[in-house]
């Protein structure tokens, strides 16, 4: 995909007073190593990469993020007041809830991961930096499994599985930054 294809996306972090910054790459390591170690990066600053070549999971597992997922990080001020098992279980429920909008039911498998029918379609990495939360979310959406590892693409499913369409993850992320905004005026209240 193209920056200009993010478009919906940018004029949507420009018109919010929750988001300052929309950063978009065709590649990356890691999305939350970009934001981690990237200079002067702004509270309320998005990075989304198209492909992430070393994609982080939890502890030291890897996320396998080839091109047609939706690979994002994002970082916010304002809600170290949640402790982090809180913060996972308040941010699973509003992914759950945006892939419900698009036809996917899915179950929680704890500590931070959304199965179908006991395979992984999105997981979250929430870490603590210079004070602030640092979310990282994946979400199998149109990728092909086809360049997974075996054992990864036997225990996971994509939207596209599920639904059998394509879907827009423009629109997807847009949804998804829109009712971010209405959890964090909720909680910085």
């Amino acid at each position: 995909m193209r920056l200009s294809n993010w478009k919906p996306v940018r004029d949507f972090v420009q018109n919010s007073d929750v988001w300052t910054e929309f950063i978009y790459r065709n590649e990356l390591d890691s999305t939350n190593r970009y934001l981690r170690h990237g200079e002067e990066v702004l509270p309320g600053t998005i990075v989304l990469a198209d492909k992430q070549t070393h994609g982080q999971g939890s502890g030291t597992r890897r996320w396998y993020s080839p091109e047609g997922g939706l690979w994002f990080s994002f970082t916010l001020g304002g809600l170290m007041h949640l402790a982090t098992p809180e913060l996972y279980v308040e941010l699973l429920k509003l992914v759950q809830a945006l892939l419900a909008e698009y036809g996917v039911e899915t179950s929680v498998s704890r500590p931070n991961d959304l199965v179908v029918e006991g395979k992984k379609i999105a997981g979250l990495l929430i870490e603590e930096s210079s004070g602030d939360y640092i979310v990282g979310i994946g979400i199998n959406v149109n990728n092909e499994a086809s360049g997974l590892p075996e054992a990864v693409r036997e225990n996971s499913i994509t939207m596209k599985d599920v639904t059998g369409e394509k879907v827009d993850r423009t629109k997807m992320l847009e949804d998804f930054l829109g009712k971010f905004e209405d959890f964090y005026r909720e909680q910085v209240q």
